[in-house]
């Protein structure tokens, strides 16, 4: 048999690697294929469980039903988006997200709401720290206290100064809350007026006259009374929108 030339050497040296690469390249295509195949049609990849995370006043039950992902669908079939959107429904909720956990579960994590106060208009509602009405309240979310004085109509008539006097009363109840002689404890209702303005009506019975300003001064000369001597524990009024004085009388 006669020697190969180097031309012909090197053509057949070309065709044996194009062979081995089809053929490698056919086994990985096959091997991508089949775990293609078993990651969307496999048992492996469904989802077996819902898990809520974060919810204290929230049922999970609830929670779970408004999420509708249900058993069995593929873990990346799963909306989340849309169970995101159905979990925020839930009046407690502020706000939601989902991840999907290998290989069979999606995780919904979510922030309830932080109730700060009760708000009077009709029947007795919520309002968290942003100042949000959120649910109606129940025998086990009473202990805050009430804001009382707006007339329900204006939810309707005038939104905006709805919302600026929930806002006010909000950072009201923070000052209240930060002040280091008046306990929040003490606080029994904030009570709106159209023409006065806000007051704190306490357990005690004592009513403190605030008004429109920042409620910052005026419970600031409010501690400095009680260093003196002054007993809020005694029912009395106290009028701190006159300026840079107060007055207490009984009531």
């Amino acid at each position: 048999m006669s020697p190969l030339l180097p031309r012909q050497s090197s053509l057949i040296t070309r065709v044996r690697q194009a062979l081995a690469w089809t053929f490698g390249g056919g086994c990985a295509l096959a091997l991508l294929f089949a775990t293609g195949n078993h990651i969307a049609h496999g048992e492996t990849f469904q989802i077996q469980e819902v898990n809520i995370v974060g919810n204290t006043m929230a049922s999970p039950v609830q929670l779970k039903h408004l999420a509708n992902v249900r058993r069995g669908t593929h873990l990346f079939g799963a909306n989340l988006d849309r169970a995101v959107q159905g979990v925020e429904q839930h009046p407690w909720v502020q706000d939601a997200s989902a991840r999907r956990r290998f290989p069979g579960a999606v995780e919904i994590h979510v922030r309830e709401h932080s109730p700060r106060m009760l708000l009077a208009i009709d029947d007795l509602w919520l309002v968290d720290d942003n100042g949000t009405i959120f649910t109606r309240a129940d025998s086990g979310s009473m202990d805050f206290p009430v804001l009382t004085g707006i007339e329900p109509t204006l939810f309707n008539e005038h939104p905006n100064i709805a919302r600026a006097i929930l806002d006010d009363a909000t950072r009201l109840h923070k000052a209240v809350e930060a002040d280091e002689q008046l306990a929040d404890s003490d606080l029994s209702e904030l009570h709106f007026d159209a023409d006065v303005g806000f007051s704190l009506i306490l357990r005690s019975g004592t009513q403190v006259v605030l008004g429109f300003a920042d409620p910052a001064p005026a419970l600031d000369r409010l501690s400095r009374m009680r260093e003196r001597g002054l007993n809020l524990d005694t029912p009395q009024r106290i009028d701190l929108d006159v300026g840079s004085v107060a007055i207490a009388s009984p009531l």
